[in-house]
């Protein structure tokens, strides 16, 4: 039970550090056209899924409990395509570091992204502006764990 423990300290510590590490280590004096069309694609998906879960949670109209659940669905599947997708060119080197990693940090920020964005669905209907103000705030934190998940598997920087 002691081994089970530290390894999900150890892998979520990891991960939180990862996420604390990426701005001290790229410091970006000039961006190319390849990063920023990177950045921009990074972005344009963690608000594409953010808003699509608010689309289906309004279209369904799902209370609160099943809103953030599928909110939790979305992000998930979606940092796991991107992982996935990821880790082909890397398939003749071990990725058995990474994915603890990634399959133990994550799903805490997703569940807490899940139940803000829901939220914010719930404030979005009798508040428009502040509800997709949040939402988009909730976009932004999505899209720096889908950076951190691009540094982890593209650039290797967790060993």
């Amino acid at each position: 039970m002691n081994e089970l423990m530290n390894l999900i300290k150890d892998n979520f510590s990891a991960f939180v550090e990862l996420m604390l590490f990426i701005p001290s280590e790229f410091q970006i004096q000039s961006v190319g056209v390849g990063e920023a069309a990177v950045l921009v694609f990074i972005l344009v998906v963690a608000l594409a899924a953010i808003f699509l879960s608010a689309r289906w949670m309004k279209k369904h109209n799902l209370g609160f409990t099943a809103s953030v659940l599928l909110t939790f669905l979305v992000l998930s599947l979606t940092l796991g395509l991107t992982g996935f997708l990821l880790s082909i060119p890397r398939l003749s080197s071990s990725v058995y570091d990474t994915f603890p990693v990634l399959c133990i940090g994550s799903p805490v920020f997703n569940l807490v992204l899940s139940v803000i964005a829901s939220l914010g669905h719930r404030l979005r209907n009798n508040h428009p502006i502040a509800g997709t103000l949040i939402l988009y705030g909730v976009g932004f934190l999505f899209a720096w764990i889908l950076f951190s998940t691009f540094i982890m598997f593209a650039l290797r920087l967790y060993n």
